[in-house]
């Protein structure tokens, strides 16, 4: 958009006049401010948060940080009366390999952990015949993660007691989504995870809330920083300067004609890149106003840099772990991955866990376990365990050496260490 700064007060046949002062430049600056970047500044809201994740790199890191870990893990399903692995065959292996025609197993792990942690709602669509009143897993036809920022719950009409809902049914008359057209699907076969509980509309807040005011400070850095390298528009106003030092600021304004001209004559020669010219040329003394910052005033990296470590630990995300101008020194990521493994991985690895039992009907008897072997960060654990074991096992050969009851000084431990 073409702001024109020199506002137009009387005709005259030699053009255009005004008296120019600091309070109505201050105005119309002000005007144009207001008006850059289509008058309103992007902020981050419920409707957007998924989005912004996903093209925010400060937002992006910490939350991909968890569910490309937790997806790449192995879940081996367990009988749980004999702990042994079950190997799965039929419709069971189909869908461990290739839940639907577009996604592996691992992918839909991701989805459903990166839209839980950045929109606050996950929506697995388990796809399975409406005349199967109980279904199994062989009884699924294919399995989707429905992306949260067009998917919605459409509350029932009449709810008469939410405290007392028996089936989210209850409360949700169907779940309304878009995959290439428009599609109303049944609660019974959606399982909808609220990272923080459902609000009145029957779907979740972020947990990116949390740091709304880190990540406005980064979204308005960017479209400032973006301004000045693509959009850039008016840098200042050129102005005839003053004479002898006092009155207006500009007797006299550019005929239109003629600053149409001008401005042709700078856009074609004047510029950074292809055959123009840095150096312009004028037969009467002009003064530049500067109306925008430069790319260096918008660049603080400090700033953004402590909004991303914010951001980062709502996730529980050490700041080790996210890119940084320095880099952290081997002996520190090295610990703050360990930590990130012990304190969160393993965390959504086993809530993960839970989900999948659901969304692939496993009977009461098999559970997914995830399956934490290879993982370099804990190996140390696994060895201090074993060695742990180890002196256990020898210290209850010497009790059962010197005649105490082994199995009754096993649950006295067993005790003291629950804290009973």
């Amino acid at each position: 958009m073409n702001w024109n700064f020199f506002k137009n007060k009387k005709t005259s046949p030699r053009g255009y006049a005004e008296s120019d002062s600091d309070g109505a430049w201050l105005s119309y600056f002000n005007q144009y401010m207001q008006n850059a970047n289509g008058g309103k500044l992007v902020s981050f809201s419920q409707s957007n948060a998924y989005e912004l994740a996903n093209t925010i790199a400060e937002i992006f890191i910490p939350i991909d940080a968890i569910a490309e870990r937790c997806s790449s893990l192995r879940y081996d399903i367990i009988d749980v009366n004999t702990k042994e692995i079950i190997i799965p065959q039929g419709n069971l292996k189909r869908l461990l390999n290739n839940p639907n025609p577009l996604d592996r197993f691992s992918d839909i792990i991701y989805q459903s952990i990166f839209a839980e942690l950045a929109d606050g709602n996950s929506y697995v669509y388990t796809k399975t015949a409406d005349s199967i009143v109980n279904p199994t897993y062989d009884n699924i036809s294919n399995i989707w993660v429905l992306k949260p920022n067009v998917t919605q719950p459409v509350l029932r009409k009449q709810i008469s007691n939410p405290f007392l809902m028996k089936e989210v049914s209850d409360l949700i008359d169907y779940y309304k989504t878009f995959f290439f057209y428009e599609h109303q699907i049944k609660p019974r076969y959606v399982l909808h995870t609220a990272n923080l509980g459902i609000t009145q509309t029957g779907s979740g807040l972020s947990p990116l809330f949390a740091c709304e005011k880190n990540i406005n400070n980064i979204l308005a850095v960017y479209q400032a920083r973006y301004n000045v390298y693509a959009k850039n528009g008016n840098a200042g106003i050129l102005a005839k300067a003053p004479v002898g030092g006092g009155g207006a600021s500009l007797q006299e304004a550019i005929d239109p004609v003629t600053r149409d001209t001008m401005l042709k004559d700078l856009q074609d020669r004047n510029g950074l890149i292809g055959d123009k010219n840095f150096i312009g040329m004028s037969s009467v003394p002009l003064q530049f106003i500067k109306t925008l910052g430069t790319i260096k005033e918008l660049e603080p990296f400090d700033e953004t840099l402590e909004n991303a470590i914010k951001i980062a630990g709502v996730f529980g995300v050490n700041k080790e772990l996210i890119p940084k101008k320095d880099n952290a020194t081997f002996t520190n990521q090295t610990i703050a991955e360990k930590s990130f493994w012990q304190n969160v991985i393993k965390a959504f690895a086993y809530d993960t866990a839970k989900s999948l039992n659901k969304i692939y009907y496993l009977p009461e008897t098999w559970t997914f376990t995830p399956n934490f072997t290879g993982i370099e960060a804990l190996q140390e654990d696994k060895k201090a365990g074993l060695e742990a074991d180890g002196l256990f096992i020898d210290n209850l050969d010497k009790l059962k050496a010197n005649g105490i009851d082994v199995e009754k000084a096993y649950l006295t431990i067993q005790d003291r260490y629950n804290g009973k």
